[in-house]
């Protein structure tokens, strides 16, 4: 059974069309959500358009990206716009409380009360919802608060994705571009900037992490124990969904390497993740009000079963990856239905569509893209050999 999942991953056509209604699915929910909420356009006329432009896309590589001489120059260029683009989104609204925008406010003061010494996750914002950051995600954005704008974060996860793309792809340049591409012209990544938040650069952050750290210690993943302890304290304690990733990646490294490095990689963890969580924790009045207000109200919402069949499918998958392309292609399937799952629960519990977390899905977005590129660079490199 296991070896035919993985035998189906063989099949390039069924996958590219897998991924590909993947990245469909993620942007489409986000305009028809977003889109019925504006009477400028009817929303008919979007969502022709947006199928138009999608279409555009999935062919795009062969018709038109495929037959241009792409240098590395062109896609620095493109990085250095795109950029500069996604700084200018996270300026354009001016008004917030009026398009019933939380995320940048709730950001902003959850920085403030963790940075200050208060506990974040009893205080709700404008609209009547706690936070739901974990410490990881509050460190990673102090930076970009000192910078003046928390949603800078994703025009610097962009650039990162950029740069991790390059790293894998470095013998096709049109490839490298088509998947900068992607993530550029992602609706739902667009939607993160203009609000400023901060949900998929969790995942830009992961699957940037997973391809550097191959590329550096393809042989050995545990060859510097202690600093990967510290990165995945660090990460782990951003979205929990992450989890799922890094065991594809890491759970079979684990189980084969020394006793030694297990126990720096596990004290080095522990540690980090440890002050990270304290560091949230300690303000709060006692362990009851924690008990009572926590982000695991907010980030753990699915069905408890649920989560633990995606989590035992995950480790049981991590046992029997082969290489890194693998791991990316499971790690957007996974994250995809385990999302998915959610949001029919919502439906199941009668939610409004306007209510429904669609942003959950896009957690498997920078997997998705990857994983077409690592399609479309076996595709050519099979061509090549022809």
């Amino acid at each position: 059974m296991i070896n035919k999942v993985f035998d189906f991953f063989e099949k390039e056509t069924t996958m590219k069309y897998i991924m590909f209604f993947i990245y469909f699915i993620i942007n489409a929910l986000f305009l028809i959500k977003y889109g019925i909420r504006q009477d400028k356009v009817p929303v008919l006329i979007l969502i022709v358009l947006f199928c138009v432009f999608h279409l555009l896309i999935f062919e795009g590589y062969n018709f038109f990206i495929k037959r241009f001489k792409i240098t590395k120059r062109i896609i620095y260029l493109f990085i250095l716009f795109s950029g500069i683009f996604y700084v200018v989104l996270s300026h354009l609204v001016k008004d917030p409380f009026q398009l019933k925008i939380d995320r940048w406010q709730t950001i902003e003061y959850s920085l403030d009360y963790w940075l200050h010494g208060k506990y974040i996750y009893a205080t709700k914002n404008f609209m009547g919802n706690i936070p739901s950051y974990l410490p990881g995600q509050l460190l990673l954005l102090v930076v970009f608060k000192f910078l003046g704008n928390v949603g800078y974060m994703q025009a610097a996860s962009l650039v990162l994705f950029s740069f991790a793309i390059i790293k894998e792809f470095k013998n096709n340049n049109n490839i490298r571009f088509f998947g900068i591409l992607l993530l550029v012209a992602s609706l739902s990544f667009i939607y993160e900037a203009v609000c400023k938040s901060d949900f998929i650069s969790s995942f830009i952050i992961t699957s940037a992490v997973i391809i550097f750290w191959h590329r550096k210690f393809e042989g050995d993943y545990f060859k510097k124990p202690i600093l990967l302890g510290v990165i995945l304290g660090i990460i782990c304690l951003t979205r929990s969904v992450v989890v799922i990733p890094l065991i594809l990646f890491l759970f079979k490294p684990f189980l084969d390497t020394n006793w030694e490095n297990k126990i720096k990689f596990s004290v080095t963890f522990l540690i980090v993740a440890g002050a990270l969580l304290l560091s949230v924790l300690l303000p709060a009045e006692d362990f009851e009000y924690i008990l009572q207000y926590n982000p695991l109200q907010m980030q753990g919402q699915s069905n408890t079963f649920v989560v633990l069949f995606f989590l035992v499918l995950t480790v049981i998958f991590s046992l029997y990856v082969k290489n890194i392309q693998q791991i990316f292609y499971l790690s957007t399937i996974i994250i995809f239905c385990l999302m998915g799952a959610h949001l029919i629960e919502q439906g199941i519990r009668g939610s409004s569509y306007n209510f429904f977390n669609i942003t959950y899905l896009a957690a498997a977005l920078p997997f998705c893209i990857i994983s077409s590129c690592f399609l479309l660079d076996r595709k050519a490199k099979i061509e090549s050999e022809i």
